[in-house]
């Protein structure tokens, strides 16, 4: 979503449905209809529902990139010299293959790229040859992902067995 679009209101049978599709997106609107308690026919027109809004925007494989050779994930925070090379760096980071995601985020970095590499040397090669040759780099900081706790809804996101809650934590309605 962006600024200019207003959030889709969501019942606690859509957030359930969204809470199932998260655990597994291969999941029949038969085996959703069944866990929902509802037909399959009115699931399938919620789903579908969700997607024409925005709020579910695809489906996708999850892949073991360790299972591939890619081991090792690792953050490396960007702080550049030139501010206005922002897109030309963001272009140049996204055509690396190791490069999983480039963001731009607000703090003492001005990018967080997330690399996958087979292995520390790996990471050098890409460090060395790559990153650390941005024209408008001014230093980086890398951070080896020990654990990634991963696949689950935010925390803001209300527990679709809970209920809505306000921000506090009490139930409302």
């Amino acid at each position: 979503m962006d600024a200019t679009q207003s959030p889709t209101e969501l019942d606690h049978v859509d957030r359930r449905i969204l809470a199932l599709l998260c655990d597994d997106a291969r999941k029949s609107v038969r085996a959703l209809a069944r866990a929902v308690g509802m037909s399959p026919g009115a699931v399938g027109e919620r789903v579908e529902r969700m997607e024409r809004a925005g709020v579910i925007t695809g489906y996708r494989a999850e892949v073991n990139p360790s299972m591939l050779g890619y081991a090792l994930e690792v953050l490396v925070g960007v702080a550049l010299t030139q501010h206005k090379s922002v897109v030309e760096s963001v272009s140049v980071l996204r055509q690396l293959r190791e490069v999983v995601s480039v963001e731009l985020v607000t703090g003492r970095w001005d990018l967080v790229v997330r690399l996958r590499v087979r292995d520390h040397v790996h990471l050098k090669e890409v460090l060395t040859a790559s990153i650390w040759q941005l024209p408008a780099l001014g230093h980086s900081e890398s951070m080896v992902v020990l654990e990634r706790d991963a696949g689950r809804l935010p925390q803001w996101m209300p527990d679709p067995e809970e209920g809505s809650r306000g921000h506090d934590g009490v139930p409302v309605g």
